[in-house]
């Protein structure tokens, strides 16, 4: 004896089943959670029927994501190809590109996502000509009721459809929302926006890192009431010009910094929603500021005009030391002349003695004059065979008046069977000599400098350059290389010099290292090629 058919349902049945369900429904459910209720109710309306439904985008190669009820599964559903019949195509108004995609396969007979089950049809979930998935009902052989339940399904269909796009678009709203979070939030660009109330509603990690606020400080609070005092008579109708809908370009302001106190930065102002109304009163929902902390600039600008001051003072040196060379090496000659003189004629040994220091003076000049004039030169790049040694005594000899003045106690042990090193000599001079003047500064009012130079591991020689100073913090070390980071006082460092060494180290194809000095102070090591023997 053969089953009973399965009962249909009244038409009133299904509109009060719908008029249910839409109550329940809400954008934060979960697809699974939309998926059992419409399968819970169609499965009531619609007893001793297979239900299956498949989500799915066909404009990807995503799976489907499969949702059924009283069936099994077929293996490999959620990947194969959708049949839909082109009829249904057309009742649907689906959108040709949709129904031309890879997913979709256009037939006459129903494809069961049922193992078992011949008999049923496939119900395209479509909503303004977007398919997102389809609705599959399979029946026990002899009771293929699909002429009838199909009009009586489509309502349902409908409002899965729309249910299934609300909640996609949802998805993708929070998905963009949740981006443009992240992306003003990480942003290197100072990023603050405010409604029409003058309240803040966005401000981003940057402008907080700068300002040393908490979010809770600056978001909801009237922007006037965070700007300062003597900025807010010339800001405010530069910022209500904006809420008009007027775009402000190169807005400069100076904000309040913890702790570097107040800093200069520049901003573009923008309206969002702007009528263009005119008048007085605020067209725009929302103004959005983007500014730029325009200190690091102003502090490279600082320097490149110290950069040019040093170099015109460098000519400028450079021709006084032409002028002094003739008067300069006049007074050697007579000294030494003098000297010798007054050996032969018997002189009291502390003239004798005086006339010494005169001469030796003198000629400590001129050398220290040719010296500089040497170095002033333009640095080639010519890559020549270069005694270490030889470069390490020059640029000892550039730094005396430092270590002089300081009272600095330097000790040099340099190894005499060091190979040579290819290199540019005057670049391996200017790190020599920045590694030098950072050490004397660092023990500056006493203190000891130690060079040594030796070999190094493989095929290398090294400079060591040690100090008996503070030292450098451990946290410090790794950002000791960075441009413009300095761990000197205002004034007395650019932040420039080491990066520059680093760099002229590293195209010699050589390394430069910093730790703890034995004397407690800093010790850095630069280690470059051999010459090939």
């Amino acid at each position: 004896m053969s089953p009973a058919a399965p009962p249909l349902p009244e038409l009133g049945d299904v509109a009060a089943a719908m008029l249910d369900l839409g109550r329940e429904l809400h954008l934060e459910l979960s697809e699974a959670e939309l998926a059992d209720r419409f399968l819970t109710t169609l499965a009531g309306l619609f007893p001793h029927r297979r239900i299956a439904l498949r989500v799915l985008d066909p404009r990807t190669r995503e799976p489907a994501r499969v949702y059924a009820l009283g069936g099994e599964l077929r293996p490999g559903l959620e990947s194969d190809r959708v049949t839909i019949k082109e009829s249904a195509v057309e009742k649907t108004r689906l959108k040709t590109a949709v129904a031309a995609s890879a997913r979709l396969r256009l037939g006459t007979r129903w494809d069961s996502p049922f193992s078992h089950v011949a008999a049923g049809y496939t119900v395209p979930l479509v909503a303004s000509g977007e398919l997102y998935g389809v609705l599959d009902l399979g029946y026990a052989l002899g009771h293929d009721l699909s002429a009838v339940d199909e009009p009586l399904v489509l309502p349902v269909a409908n409002q899965l459809a729309l249910a299934l796009r609300n909640q996609r678009l949802w998805r993708d709203a929070q998905g963009l929302r949740d981006f443009q979070t992240r992306l003003i939030g990480h942003a290197n660009a100072l990023i603050i926006g405010i409604d029409r109330s003058w309240r803040v509603t966005v401000c981003n990690r940057a402008l907080l890192e700068l300002t040393g606020c908490r979010r809770d400080e600056v978001v909801g609070q009237d922007l006037r009431d965070l700007l300062p005092d003597d900025q807010r008579p010339r800001l405010t109708p530069i910022i209500a010009a904006a809420m008009r809908g007027h775009t402000q370009d190169a807005v400069e302001a100076m904000i309040a910094a913890r702790p570097r106190g107040r800093v200069r930065t520049v901003w573009s102002l923008a309206a969002i929603g702007a009528d263009h109304g005119g008048g007085d009163r605020p067209t725009a929902e929302a103004v959005v500021a983007i500014g730029q902390d325009q200190t690091r600039l102003r502090e490279l600008q600082d320097q490149v005009i110290q950069a040019e001051r040093l170099a015109t003072l460098g000519q400028l040196a450079a021709g006084v030391v032409h002028e002094l060379n003739n008067p300069l090496t006049s007074i050697s000659v007579y000294a030494e002349y003098l000297l010798r003189k007054a050996e032969r004629a018997g002189t009291d040994a502390g003239d004798v003695e005086k006339l010494s220091r005169i001469g030796q003076s003198a000629q400590r000049i001129l050398r220290f004059a040719r010296e500089l004039v040497q170095y002033a030169k333009p640095v080639g790049y010519e890559i020549d065979v270069v005694d270490l040694n030889a470069v390490v005594r020059q640029s000892l000899g550039f730094c005396e008046h430092l270590f002089d003045r300081g009272g600095i106690e330097v000790s040099l042990e340099l190894d005499p069977a060091l190979p040579p090193v290819p290199a540019i000599p005057g670049q391996l001079e200017q790190v020599l000599i920045n590694l030098l003047t950072n050490a004397a500064h660092a023990v500056e009012g006493g203190g000891a400098v130690a060079v040594r130079t030796g070999a190094g591991p493989g095929q290398t020689v090294q400079v060591t350059v040690d100090d008996s100073g503070p030292g450098i913090a451990a946290e410090d070390r790794e950002r000791i290389f960075e441009p413009f980071f300095t761990t000197k006082v205002d004034g007395k460092g650019t932040g420039l010099g080491l990066p520059i060494v680093k760099n002229i180290v590293e195209q010699h194809r050589g390394s430069i290292g910093v730790d703890r000095a034995p004397a407690g102070g800093a010790r850095f090591v630069v280690t470059l090629p051999r010459q090939p023997a």
